[in-house]
């Protein structure tokens, strides 16, 4: 059999695969949802394990204790995340009690903006002119989504309430078992001389728990920072808003802009000029994040082209939404690092060649 019969038999056979995964693509997604779901409690605690084992070693240097300090660092955090709660929630409730009140107000504001901006354009058709009986579909779907929200948070925080119970315990057990299990894993990759293996989930290890740190880590700081200029520039709303641009910050390249978007309309029916102060402040802020917090802390560098991080980001936020995008980019990394260690398109070179 020539190369040539070799090749097209194994592009078709390629095409065919492509194929058969792609009528297959729903029932994938159904089942990788459904052990997303069985997983979760596991993801969640890995994540807070990342976060926390550099406070956990650095207890440890002055408890000498792993397991007291185990406890110490837990409890610590989930004092701190107690005390956040109960001084946060409140005030972000009654936030959007009185965002929900005064929909009505908004919709108005907003639909008489959009006229008088529609009739600027009276060049162009009726029909696409940007009026509010043209966006009504829009702005009733969000409208509804938003006096939903307060319901569907308490829905789901009661569907998940017995994974929450038992996450604090997980991260107990990893962090008492993290470095043990590091160097069994070590020790026995080395054991099999599976060096090659052992370096990539190494450097797999390291850029996915700084990244999650990194993310972690940024997203309080634009919280404190966007929340005390909200309310220094008199915006109401002021800690909704910050929670919403620390939350689409991790989508790279889109989530300043999505972020940014509601506290600009916001401000923008209370006067144009307001609306510019909050874009230049939000745009200051993220220039300072994006250009000098970010790169100290070292969270987003996956090293790859952003053309790619984009089409990654349309292609994960359309099979499962915004969760997608924010998963976008530590998947890229994985994607990355396995192709370094792993390309499959990379020929491999005999002991007789060398």
């Amino acid at each position: 059999m020539t190369n040539s019969i070799k090749r097209l038999i194994f592009i078709l056979l390629l095409i065919l695969t492509i194929y058969l995964f792609y009528l297959s693509l729903p029932f994938i997604i159904d089942v990788f949802k459904f052990l997303l779901k069985m997983i979760i409690p596991f993801l969640i605690s890995f994540t807070v394990a990342y976060i926390l084992q550099p406070l956990v070693v650095f207890v440890n240097k002055k408890v000498k204790r792993r397991s007291v300090s185990v406890f110490i660092v837990v409890f610590a955090f989930l004092g701190i995340i107690a005390l956040t709660l109960y001084l946060i929630i409140p005030h972000l409730v009654d936030e959007v009690k009185v965002l929900i009140e005064r929909m009505p107000e908004i919709t108005e504001d907003i639909e008489q903006m959009l006229d008088d901006f529609a009739a600027k354009l009276d060049f162009l058709p009726e029909s696409y002119r940007p009026t509010f009986d043209n966006l009504n579909g829009f702005f009733e779907e969000t409208i509804q989504n938003i006096s939903n929200l307060p319901k569907k948070i308490v829905s789901e925080f009661l569907s998940y309430f017995s994974i929450i119970i038992v996450i604090p315990m997980i991260i107990i057990y990893f962090l008492l078992d993290y470095e043990k299990i590091l160097c069994y894993f070590r020790d026995y990759l080395t054991k099999k001389n599976k060096i090659h293996f052992r370096n990539y989930l190494g450097e797999l290890n390291q850029t996915i728990s700084s990244y999650i740190r990194g993310a972690f880590l940024v997203m309080i700081i634009l919280i404190v920072t966007c929340t005390s200029i909200f309310i220094f520039m008199g915006l109401d709303f002021a800690l909704f808003f910050a929670i919403i641009i620390a939350i689409t910050n991790i989508i790279p390249y889109l989530g300043p802009y999505i972020g940014a978007l509601f506290p600009v309309l916001y401000a923008l029916i209370d006067s144009p000029s307001k609306a510019l102060m909050v874009s230049l402040a939000v745009f200051l802020v993220q220039t300072i994040e994006s250009n000098f917090l970010t790169p100290y802390i070292n969270s987003k560098q996956i090293k790859m082209h952003p053309i790619i991080v984009i089409f990654a980001l349309l292609v994960f936020g359309s099979l499962f939404g915004i969760l997608g995008m924010i998963l976008a980019v530590p998947m890229l990394a994985i994607i990355r690092i396995t192709f370094k260690y792993y390309n499959p398109f990379q020929k491999k070179v005999s002991i007789d060649q060398v």
